[in-house]
């Protein structure tokens, strides 16, 4: 099953892009308007569906990003998070900070 491909997730997708009103969050920290293109997975996607599959979905998990912001987030060959990612994670507070004691590192 492709999870991008899933109800629940386009459902979820278009939520999120609302609430972020169709803008890049990443882009909006340095005052730029970039329209969003894509909704990411704060802590990465693998990991949730590895582990704690309701994350995958859950809104605090996930954030409005332009193609260029989103590249930033994790390193394509290793798919490990970036700074700029890891900076993301911690935002989230508690569930961010637990997660990366424990399992930034291999993720």
């Amino acid at each position: 099953m492709n999870f991008y491909k899933t109800t629940k997730w386009i459902h979820k997708r278009e939520k999120i892009l609302r609430r972020d009103e169709y803008m890049c969050r990443e882009c909006k920290r340095y005052g730029k308007t970039t329209a969003a293109t894509t909704v990411h997975h704060i802590i990465p996607l693998a990991w949730c569906l590895s582990y704690r599959i309701s994350l995958a979905l859950m809104s605090i998990n996930l954030i409005s990003f332009c193609d260029s912001c989103h590249d930033k987030m994790h390193d394509r060959l290793s798919r490990k998070l970036t700074n700029i990612g890891l900076t993301w994670v911690k935002r989230m507070g508690e569930t961010g900070l637990k997660w990366i004691e424990k399992y930034a590192g291999e993720w």
